[in-house]
């Protein structure tokens, strides 16, 4: 039976290891010089560090939330993939269009501050190492904090660019007044390698169902992929592609796409990372923004808002007999009316549904308890088969292979031969927008096929512009760094 991390004492602890001239009161008398005693105590420190990442948390909203300030969902309405029916105050439209502003950033910067908790990383391994447990649980747990660290950086990289890191000898001279600078391009690249590849070395390659969610060898070394990726190293992204694909790992495609997503079956050998979620604290509440209020859904008493929707001219690039096409609702009856593309009412006006989760019995309200998959194998199959095809000048019949791994598990047919180079990565671009729709990945995936603003451009009232592949800095931390945090260019 999983068992979602829980958070008990997070952000007392969270607080103290953060802000150490803060007055003391007494919350059970938790304090760092009495808290890091015991394996225990170093366990629930290292799984402070998760609630950033997940659903309801992070004052409604953690880095994946299904609301609109989670990284996996404005990212994508920014796409060609997804768009929203609700209006608010002009957020949505802003997101699907390419309108914000460095003045009016309508949420795409909410999330750089949350760069601050890479600091808090630093305080808990500090925390960690002069605590009397043994060696083996000090490298165990300061790996899940550096694996986290690097997960954080590489989003907050792709997001912004450099961000300001706080050096561990700057954290010890905390009551100086120190503006940082953002870090540069490279900079970024070897704090995140270094971070990645240093918890790899400690890091199991699975954990017991009770832990099912922390951060593994696989998923530290699938992040190090991801930013090979986004650097265009196809180098170094083919080496930790291989490694990730050795036997050793465990991880194979399913059968059957849907059961990725489902409730029964979320504990996998295709997931590599995910966000774990129940209905009682950390819930899944995608079926709640995606199901229209009159959808015939199994749950009764669900709630459905009716906001997201895939649009229709991604949906109907789709194969017809492509499998992963039953996760997506394009056509419904209510009420003796039958919505679709082409009578959609006020219902389907954007899209089809994309309800990618399957029922979860024990849904309630706005609830459900499907974890929520952040890294999966298919992105390692097919992250190496554009690998190959860059540095190949063209794919190789392993290319081939590797991309027809994933097509036929969606009951597609293999991939036309004789491509050219180009032509092969346009088809990779397609599939991985078959395959990730909705998980947050098709942002970062056209950006480097060149595509984001020539995709954003065929949108009506758009404002899209190539320094938009990066979001803006808040202007609120520009001033707040007396000039040494400067703003993107373009903004």
């Amino acid at each position: 039976m999983k068992s979602t991390l829980k958070y008990s004492l997070i952000f007392v602890l969270a607080a103290l290891i953060g802000c150490q001239e803060l007055e003391r009161e007494d919350f059970n008398q938790i304090y760092p010089e009495n808290f890091f005693q015991n394996e225990d105590d170093v366990k629930n420190a290292s799984t402070a560090m998760y609630r950033l990442f997940h659903i309801y948390s992070y004052g409604g909203g953690g880095l994946y939330s299904h609301g609109r300030f989670g990284v996996n969902i404005f990212t994508e309405v920014s796409t060609d993939i997804m768009a929203c029916r609700w209006g608010d105050g002009g957020t949505w439209a802003a997101f699907n269009e390419h309108t914000w502003t460095a003045e009016n950033t309508k949420g795409v910067s909410d999330s750089y501050y949350r760069y601050n908790w890479l600091s808090k990383g630093e305080q808990i391994i500090k925390n960690i190492k002069e605590s009397p447990v043994t060696d083996d649980i000090k490298n165990r747990y300061i790996a899940q904090i550096e694996g986290l660290q690097g997960w954080l950086a590489y989003v907050l990289f792709d997001l912004y660019g450099g961000i300001p890191i706080a050096d561990p000898e700057v954290l010890e001279n905390f009551e100086e007044e120190i503006y940082l600078p953002r870090k540069t391009n490279a900079e970024m690249v070897s704090y995140i390698e270094g971070k990645l590849n240093s918890a790899a070395q400690y890091l199991p390659v699975s954990y017991p169902s009770s832990d099912w969610g922390r951060i593994t060898k696989g998923a530290a070394k699938t992040l190090l992929l991801k930013l090979y990726m986004h650097e265009k190293d196809w180098a170094k992204a083919e080496e930790v592609a291989r490694e990730i694909m050795k036997p050793e790992y465990g991880y194979e495609l399913l059968s059957d796409y849907k059961a990725v997503f489902a409730v029964e079956t979320e504990i996998n050998n295709e997931t590599i990372l995910a966000i774990p979620c129940n209905v009682s604290d950390f819930a899944n509440g995608w079926a709640a923004h995606a199901l229209l209020p009159d959808y015939p859904y199994a749950i009764a008493g669900a709630a459905k808002w009716g906001g997201y929707q895939m649009e229709w001219d991604f949906y109907n690039t789709y194969e017809a007999n492509d499998k992963r096409l039953e996760t997506i609702i394009g056509e419904y009856e209510a009420g003796g009316v039958v919505y679709n593309q082409e009578n959609h009412g006020d219902r389907l006006n954007l899209g089809a549904i994309p309800l990618k989760y399957g029922v979860d019995p024990s849904h309630i309200g706005d609830k459900a308890g499907n974890d929520v998959p952040v890294f999966r194998y298919a992105d390692i199959i097919l992250s190496l088969a554009e690998a190959i095809n860059n540095i190949n000048n063209g794919p190789t019949a392993e290319a081939y292979s590797l991309i027809n791994m994933v097509r036929n598990r969606a009951g597609l047919d293999n991939l036309q031969a004789g491509l050219s180079k180009d032509a092969f990565n346009d088809a990779l671009l397609l599939e991985r927008g078959h395959e990730f729709y909705c998980e947050g990945h098709r942002r970062t995936d056209l950006i480097r096929h060149g595509k984001y603003v020539e995709y954003a451009k065929l949108k009506p009232n758009n404002g899209a512009a190539e320094h938009k592949v990066l979001y803006p800095i808040p202007n609120s931390a520009i001033t707040e760094s007396k000039g040494a945090v400067v703003q993107n260019p373009g903004y």
